[in-house]
């Protein structure tokens, strides 16, 4: 397993989550910190970052990848609960920043197309301005996701 490292953008926001410096962030779990997607293009798009190093889901010892495998599953009933959406997208990639992390997507058929996966439909440049992660307007979708994570959330 890896070792974190200072320019590893999720050490980084692991960091800010710890110290109470990150207004997108839901809760601590067991295994991880739940926090608000940095676009809310798709409006209640979450991510599950682990907080153990590791760069692949295997590298964790079997009794934590299953936890954080659990929890990552609760955050998105809650998204669920919280959005209502049609369908939930699940992402684990660690192309770009390769620290263990989900994706958690609610679809709704609202969606531009709804079928298609989320990454060719986010806005990017100046067009994802108006979708970034804004603490007044986000704040009660926040606070519903904490409230529902809370009350499926089952301790380990």
């Amino acid at each position: 397993m890896a070792a974190h490292q200072d320019h590893c953008e999720i050490c980084r926001r692991i960091g800010r989550a710890r110290s109470g410096d990150d207004p997108a962030l839901i809760a601590e779990t067991d295994t991880g910190f739940a926090v608000m997607g940095d676009s809310q293009f798709f409006r209640g798009y979450c991510v599950h970052l682990c907080k153990d190093p590791a760069t692949e889901w295997h590298e964790l010892p079997r009794g934590r990848r299953l936890r954080y495998l659990e929890e990552t599953a609760q955050l998105a009933e809650a998204v669920a609960a919280a959005t209502r959406p049609h369908k939930i997208n699940y992402e684990c990639l660690g192309n770009q920043v390769p620290h263990l992390h989900f994706h958690v997507f609610p679809r709704r058929l609202t969606d531009p197309d709804p079928s298609a996966p989320v990454w060719g439909q986010m806005p990017t440049g100046t067009d994802a301005a108006g979708h970034a992660f804004d603490p007044r307007r986000d704040g009660g979708l926040v606070e519903s996701i904490r409230r529902e994570l809370s009350r499926v959330r089952v301790p380990g």
